[in-house]
């Protein structure tokens, strides 16, 4: 039995990873990570959740109370918060599935520098359809290097706070290893708007036709059972830097 702890359990990723880890036999909720002040703090995360089911796991207002108990922590929630889980998890030598996004240069140098102290999943998509198309516009990138110009539109909800997406980001730098190209090269276009879970359409644009390979989430679900399959992956893995491809096994 893996025991977890879920931070942002009133999030909208939140939520989910705890019903996706509470419907897998092998994985344990023991905790969950809120925000000080909020008033579902000392409540369980099962009610708090809206699972409707008692996990006998307490929202907690920090990591500390609760992280010596866990095998793995999965993150999905604020920047700040991000960057305290991160240190607890050090701290402690806990295992880390990281989805957050949004984070400046200098943390995301220090989110990296991390997987030498522990194991870590840093995974700006966790779903696993969105990393094999990775692998897809990686092959495209690197045949049409010299024929298409390339851009990337992701579309999420109104809420979404960066732009681009964390997605798109790590699609504009696999395409630019793989073909050879700038960055600058690639060129961004982000919509937020209403409740979209997550649209990224990557167009391969050559003279008189074009590629378009495209994501759609129906919702976030696909998400929240990829952090969990995260978490089972790396309970147990020696220290280092994990992506959803070594989950995956692509």
């Amino acid at each position: 039995m893996i025991n977890v702890i879920v931070t942002g359990p009133m999030g909208k990723m939140g939520s989910l990873i705890v019903k996706a880890a509470h419907e897998q036999e092998n994985i344990k909720v023991i905790g969950a990570i809120g925000r000080k002040g909020r008033g579902y703090i000392g409540q369980d995360a099962g009610i708090v959740t809206g699972l409707g089911t008692v996990l006998d796991a307490l929202v907690y207002d920090s990591i500390e109370n609760i992280i010596d108990e866990c095998d793995v922590v999965i993150d999905f929630s604020t920047v700040d918060l991000s960057m305290e889980v991160l240190g607890a998890c050090m701290k402690h030598k806990k295992a880390l599935v990281c989805g957050t996004t949004g984070f400046s240069k200098e943390q995301e140098e220090q989110l990296i520098s991390a997987g030498s102290v522990i194991p870590l999943l840093k995974a700006a998509n966790t779903s696993y359809v969105t990393n094999v198309m990775k692998r897809l516009i990686a092959l495209a990138a690197e045949a049409l290097a010299d024929k298409a110009k390339i851009d990337i539109i992701d579309m999420h909800d109104e809420r979404k706070v960066d732009s681009p997406s964390g997605t798109s980001k790590e699609f504009a730098i696999e395409m630019a290893q793989a073909s050879g190209k700038n960055l600058w090269e690639i060129t961004h276009h982000s919509l937020r708007s209403g409740d979209i879970s997550s649209v990224h359409n990557v167009i391969f644009g050559c003279m008189g036709e074009r590629l378009e390979i495209t994501h759609h989430a129906y919702n976030f679900g696909c998400y929240a059972r990829g952090a969990v399959d995260g978490a089972l992956f790396l309970a147990g893995k020696p220290i280092g830097l994990y992506s959803m491809g070594d989950v995956i096994g692509i």
